[in-house]
């Protein structure tokens, strides 16, 4: 099993832990990372993620919930605190190597099926 505190850091797994439900939710964070200007509706999300809106609901509700996402109107923009911000930044740099990244999967898949990525 990796030593996913040395690969990943504290903050990231706390971050995972707390807040990323599912590979969906990574990619929602994703987008709007590297998007933090962008003001979508839930389709206009969807069609960029090429998903359906219906799936979305339930990921957006809980980042809105968890403070990294803001719904108003209707209308969903990224509108995490600096500190929050920072370690999705953390998070969305750990997806871009290839360890960091394989740890992070694991670890996401162990959340929705306890057991199975043991």
């Amino acid at each position: 099993m990796y030593d996913l505190e040395g690969v990943l850091g504290t903050a990231v797994i706390e971050f995972v832990d707390q807040h990323v439900r599912s590979l969906l939710t990574w990619d929602i964070l994703v987008f709007f990372h590297r998007n933090p200007d962008a003001v979508l509706d839930v389709e206009g999300l969807a069609s960029r993620l090429g998903r359906r809106s219906d799936e979305l609901e339930p990921e957006i509700d809980s980042l809105c919930d968890g403070k990294v996402l803001v719904r108003a109107g209707g209308l969903i923009r990224y509108k995490p605190t600096a500190d929050m911000r920072s370690v999705v930044g953390r998070f969305v740099e750990s997806c871009q190597d290839r360890g960091r990244r394989l740890a992070l999967i694991a670890l996401v898949l162990h959340k929705i099926n306890p057991g199975v990525a043991e």
